[in-house]
């Protein structure tokens, strides 16, 4: 009878509601999670290295206290780039912030600059800043910028005095002397003309592997190089960045390099302050490493993977060719939390992100997004047949049984696909529709479906149906 039919229809409606009530309310716990995790990594990043974050949506600039302490001044006292600005020396301050304003504005992506800063209780002292832009808004523009600063104020001094004392040499031959064994900085002296070693300190030494005695007539250029491997040229006067020294057993140092030339008794000299600069560049690439992946898995994070669905439809479009977004998430996930506890939950999202590394190519990406879902770019497709054989590949690899707290355990996944350019040319779209046969495939128990655009018929005319299952199970 129609009033039976109504009612149905209402049922039907309202189980639509409740579920998808139930869904949003997991998405908002699973992302509350993820943003604890990478809280808990940023404070303990924060609290070990001298760090400032700019966030662009809030306009407001973070120093840790190891950033603030470098100045002497109060945790949180610099909360903007305004006062960041105020305490740079005047001299320094213009070229600093039109660096800082092109990348803000996506001209450039990093920044590096040696400025003197206004301690709280001391004059200026010389800080060498790195910065980076590690998220962008559409338009270009820096979304966040991550930067990390070291005192360089006893380098600077050191290099005043040597250049002082490389131009008295001939007078001053003792004290030089006094000054070079005791430098903290690796000191070489170059034969312009032949450009071999003529002298050298002691922390040259200890940096190469090589003794005094080998370092002597040793030609720089073996020494030296750029990473490309090439020669170093010599230049008059100025910092050389991010060149190489090679050790005696092929180690390799990422080192800056003064260079001043000087003229003693008619010969032309070059004489170069080498800066260790390796620890520095590692601290900078772990900063750089954990604002694009995920601290659990190290699969790409929702930023880096999002830059890299851009990327690939960009060449997709250019190459003609087709592209796959897979999305997909674990069954009953929740159950293994309850069951054996959340270490063992991370312990299965780490195995499934290994397992996923190996069942794809070397070109492909994969990335988890959030809690149990993670999502695949396969790319260079030539035929929409290919595809279901590689994601069947990866649905069966992924479903493979997993020993957690010395029991096997059968895990199984429901996985959702969406193709460019047949669905949509947009990223974000892209996504949705992934997410979407996803459900349907968790919804049908088929384990793998396709977007095909049909899917939200009757979403759209009854609103929110059909019902989509809890993300958790």
């Amino acid at each position: 009878t129609p009033a039976t039919l109504q009612t149905s229809l209402n049922q039907q409606i309202l189980h639509g509601i409740q579920q998808s009530f139930q869904k949003l309310l997991t998405q908002h716990a699973q992302t509350q999670a993820a943003d604890r995790q990478a809280q808990r990594w940023q404070q303990a990043l924060y609290n070990s290295f001298a760090v400032w974050d700019w966030d662009g949506a809030s306009r407001r600039l973070f120093c840790s206290d190891e950033w603030t302490s470098l100045l002497g001044l109060p945790h949180d006292s610099i909360r903007s780039v305004r006062k960041l600005l105020k305490q740079i020396h005047p001299e320094d301050r213009v070229l600093f912030k039109n660096t800082l304003k092109k990348l803000l504005v996506g001209s450039l992506d990093k920044l590096d600059c040696e400025i003197r800063f206004k301690h709280a209780w001391e004059d200026y002292i010389w800080l060498r800043t790195r910065a980076r832009v590690t998220d962008y808004y559409e338009h270009g523009a820096a979304r966040r910028i991550i930067g990390t600063s070291v005192n360089i104020t006893a380098r600077k001094k050191a290099e005043e005095e040597i250049y002082d004392l490389c131009q008295q040499l001939h007078n001053s031959e003792l004290l030089y002397r006094e000054l070079m064994k005791n430098a903290s900085d690796a000191i070489l002296i170059v034969d312009r003309q032949n450009g071999r070693i003529i002298d050298a300190n002691l922390h040259a030494s200890a940096l190469s592997g090589y003794s005094m005695k080998e370092l002597m007539g040793m030609d720089r250029s073996q020494l030296l190089k750029n990473p490309d491997g090439g020669c170093i040229p010599c230049q008059d006067k100025g910092l050389i960045r991010d060149m190489l020294l090679i050790g005696r057993h092929g180690q390799q140092h990422i080192i800056d390099i003064s260079c001043t030339s000087v003229n003693i008794s008619g010969r032309h000299l070059a004489q170069c302050i080498i800066h260790d600069v390796s620890e520095h560049k590692a601290i900078e690439e772990r900063l750089q490493h954990l604002a694009h992946h995920d601290p659990l898995t190290g699969l790409p994070n929702r930023i880096l993977f999002r830059d890299r669905l851009q990327h690939a439809i960009h060449k997709a479009q250019r190459n003609n060719t087709l592209l796959a977004l897979c999305f997909f998430d674990l069954d009953r996930f929740k159950s293994i939390n309850d069951t054996f506890g959340h270490d063992a939950g991370d312990q299965v999202l780490v195995c499934i992100a290994e397992r996923l590394t190996k069942a794809i190519r070397a070109s492909d990406t994969a990335a988890r997004l959030a809690g149990d879902e993670f999502v695949v770019i396969l790319e260079d497709l030539e035929q929409q047949e290919l595809i279901q054989p590689i994601a069947t590949k990866i649905l069966r690899r992924i479903n493979e049984p997993i020993n957690v707290a010395q029991q096997q355990v059968r895990i199984t996944s429901s996985l959702g696909i969406s193709l460019y350019p047949f669905n949509t040319q947009n990223s974000d779209t892209l996504l949705s529709q992934a997410d979407t046969a996803m459900y349907l495939a968790k919804e049908n128990g088929s384990g793998l479906e396709f977007y095909n655009g049909t899917e939200n018929i009757e979403q759209e005319s009854l609103d929110l149906w059909p019902a989509q299952k809890n993300r958790s199970q």
